[in-house]
């Protein structure tokens, strides 16, 4: 294998051509361990069209990690259908104060239960009502969280002029492996990762693995 080779059809360590092959390629057509060109196939891509463990390109398909305006991937940035089943992150939640100290002046957060009846928006702790009113700007968010029943919340009270205002409220939504559907979605992602590793290893492997053979010879 030669260390550089520059022409139509290039294949060397360093492969610059049309159709380019190497550890490093960069071409039309590249296709080796680090690929550059505007159809990127290897290891570490990057392309109008990349696939490879990275592929980062207009269109990205990367076993690993994938960034496009469309793609697919273990993980990804942009449009990228995401492979890896997901955690999410641990919310951080405030300090909370006492309910009853909130109430006489002492602003600060409290853990309450948010509600919709007749009476609008509430909060409630230990069962009873809170006399408290919401912060205008709450109004529409705090009432999404309502739609399908109560919810926990950490809800900011300050007073004002006598009256006690809730002017801030955070809720910890559940995390991915706490839905119902998160594990039948896990499995299909995961099947869809093979997939892909598997048609990766099959059009593409092969060339890599003679690539790095050349290489070591």
């Amino acid at each position: 294998m030669e260390f550089i080779s520059v022409g139509g059809k290039a294949e060397g360590f360093i492969a610059i051509g049309q159709e380019a092959t190497g550890f490093i390629a960069i071409g039309q057509q590249a296709t080796g361990v680090i690929a550059v060109g505007q159809v990127a196939c290897g290891c570490f891509c990057l392309g109008q069209a990349a696939v490879g463990f990275i592929g980062w390109g207009q269109a990205g398909v990367g076993i690993f990690h994938a960034v496009g305006m469309v793609g697919v991937g273990g993980r990804g940035l942009g449009l990228v259908i995401r492979l890896v089943p997901g955690v999410g992150r641990k919310r951080v939640l405030p300090q909370v104060s006492d309910v009853g100290a909130a109430l006489h002046g002492n602003d600060g957060w409290v853990e309450a239960e948010l509600f919709f009846d007749t009476h609008g928006l509430g909060l409630a702790s230990g069962g009873q009502r809170l006399r408290v009113k919401f912060d205008r700007r709450l109004q529409s968010g705090a009432k999404s969280l309502t739609v399908h029943g109560p919810q926990t919340v950490w809800a900011y009270l300050r007073t004002h002029a006598g009256t006690v205002v809730c002017e801030r409220i955070q809720h910890a939504p559940p995390r991915p492996y706490e839905r119902p559907s998160f594990f039948v979605q896990a499995a299909l992602q995961f099947a869809a990762l093979v997939a892909l590793a598997t048609a990766w290893w099959l059009f593409i492997g092969g060339d890599i693995v003679r690539i790095l053979q050349q290489v070591m010879g």
